[in-house]
């Protein structure tokens, strides 16, 4: 019932001019913030770590947006397979980064409309996407049918790395959303001033294969545009020195989405616990 259900929305949204669907997102997002705001602490606690000089009526003013903002994106996300993604701007860099024949290590995050990345990445390069398999079967059914396009493979997440490696010699690329908390697994790295744990996924592909990393992010534009764009990241530690070569990478990779984050707060998803977890009430 909840396929369908999504399938019938997707299908009214696609009828729908994109202003008004707009419109309808926002004032949504709205009630939410009021009605039923999911993981609101957990948010005002991660801003405020973020965001140490703005007062609680700030934060709250940017949780309000983002509640905005995430409806937006869900609802492009529905309408996705009538979207027109030639209006989406990606600077002549990233078109040459995506023109390359080897393969690449994609890093992003949960910024902006991550859901985006998949099509525009369909429209260029063979890649691999590694994704999590929703709880709700339903819902799992509708998202994936959305992302399988020609030129993507999705890999559930924790399918193994060999299968990874092979994707990149393979000369795809591998997408990885690299900012969630990856616990006891993951290399401790400072991000917004405080420790946090994040995957290793991305540093030791790199490690294996020495093939580029490269992080991009899809963003909303204030007339609701959108851009995508991709930056190779820069090393300089030998491939085999793991333990420096891990940490170079995360803290590249950290200060290159807190930087993103500074800009446009409001279309960061706040609602993980991205700090150790017992700080969270």
């Amino acid at each position: 019932m909840t396929y369908y259900a999504i399938k019938i929305f997707s299908s009214f949204l696609s009828l729908v001019p994109r202003k008004l669907g707009i419109f309808i997102a926002k004032r949504i997002g709205s009630i939410i913030n009021v009605v039923f705001p999911k993981r609101k602490n957990v948010a005002i606690q991660n801003l405020s770590i973020a965001f140490p000089e703005k007062s609680i009526d700030e934060i709250k003013k940017i949780i309000k947006k983002t509640y905005q903002h995430y409806m937006i994106v869900v609802f492009d996300f529905l309408r996705q397979n009538s979207f027109n993604y030639n209006k989406i701007l990606i600077d002549e860099d990233t078109k040459n980064i995506l023109s390359t024949k080897n393969g690449l290590i994609l890093m992003t995050a949960h910024i902006g409309n991550w859901e985006m990345i998949i099509p525009i990445l369909n429209r260029y390069k063979k890649s691999t996407a590694i994704v999590k398999v929703q709880k709700n079967s339903g819902g799992d059914k509708f998202i994936s049918e959305l992302r399988n396009l020609d030129n993507i493979t999705l890999l559930p997440l924790g399918s193994s790395t060999s299968d990874m490696i092979e994707v990149l010699n393979n000369r795809e690329l591998l997408a990885l959303a690299s900012d969630q908390n990856a616990g006891i697994k993951g290399m401790r790295i400072p991000f917004f001033g405080k420790e946090l744990s994040i995957p290793k996924g991305a540093a030791y592909f790199y490690h294996k294969t020495h093939l580029p990393i490269i992080i991009g992010f899809c963003m909303l534009n204030n007339d609701y545009t959108y851009s995508f764009s991709l930056k190779k990241m820069k090393l300089n530690t030998n491939p085999k020195d793991i333990e420096k070569l891990f940490i170079e990478i995360g803290t590249a990779y950290n200060n290159i989405l807190e930087s993103e984050i500074r800009k446009k707060p409001e279309q960061y998803f706040w609602f993980h616990k991205k700090w150790d977890k017992k700080i969270y009430i």
